[in-house]
């Protein structure tokens, strides 16, 4: 077989480029003082301990609720003045102001400003509030605004009920968008959430764990921690998109 056809396969590039980062992961490791740090044997082998470890478990349950819990809420308030903003002018213009201030404003400045307001176990539910309701907003609107007004005025014409319409017209359309809105809103969640943790540092959190590596120079943990928020992100990613994908598909045989 030749060598341009093997290179052409996915799994090929993915295996190559995996090598190559690693290689250099390693090799930096091995420039660098294990203090400051860890390499891939060593993070490998601090996550499996750490993956032993009830603490662990409880840091990701807690995190993951709340910010699960910011991502939900925002994602239906969202979705609610998005549809409210399409429909009312006046809505779309006093929404505006506020959108582009928690798309412009840091989040370390959001949650040093919110820490004043609310008690730190509550900041990662309105950390992840604040990255995901203005991209969920944004994309929502912009689909609502490509729904083909063609479409709608044969669906009016044919009479169909406003399920229907719904079902028909409107669904096919903002669902490219909703799901675009998923799939970066979910990463910035977590690293958002995660990030407002290390700041304010709730009890039994990711965050919590992250700062305490640091502050003791726990290299391995750090990056073990590290790699577990990166797969978490993709788990919940996937996860929700096959959920969206299959509310599609139920919608979509019920029309």
């Amino acid at each position: 077989m030749k060598a341009s056809t093997i290179w052409d396969k996915r799994w090929v590039r993915v295996i190559a480029a995996t090598v190559f980062w690693l290689g250099l992961w390693q090799a930096v490791s091995l420039a660098l003082p294990k203090l400051l740090f860890a390499g891939p044997a060593q993070t490998v082998q601090s996550l499996f301990s750490m993956i032993g470890s009830a603490d662990f478990w409880l840091s990701i349950g807690y995190s993951i609720g709340k910010i699960a819990g910011g991502f939900a809420l925002a994602f239906v308030l969202g979705c609610l003045l998005a549809v409210l903003a399409h429909r009312a002018a006046l809505a779309r213009v006093l929404l505006e102001p506020a959108v582009q201030i928690m798309k412009s404003v840091p989040v370390a400045c959001f949650v040093v400003v919110a820490l004043i307001w609310v008690r730190s176990a509550w900041i990662s539910v309105l950390t992840a509030f604040f990255v995901v309701f203005p991209v969920v907003y944004i994309n929502l609107q912009q689909g609502l605004s490509d729904v083909d007004a063609k479409m709608l005025e044969m669906a009016r014409v044919f009479g169909l009920s406003g399920g229907k319409r719904f079902r028909a017209v409107y669904l096919p359309a903002v669902v490219p968008y909703v799901l675009s809105a998923c799939r970066v809103s979910v990463g910035m969640a977590l690293k958002a959430g995660v990030a407002g943790e290390i700041i304010g540092l709730p009890r039994w959190s990711i965050g919590e764990q992250l700062y305490l590596s640091k502050l003791y120079l726990n290299t391995a943990d750090l990056f073990a921690w590290s790699l577990t928020i990166i797969a978490l992100s993709l788990l919940l990613e996937k996860l929700l998109v096959h959920a969206a994908a299959a509310l599609q598909k139920k919608w979509g045989a019920a029309t």
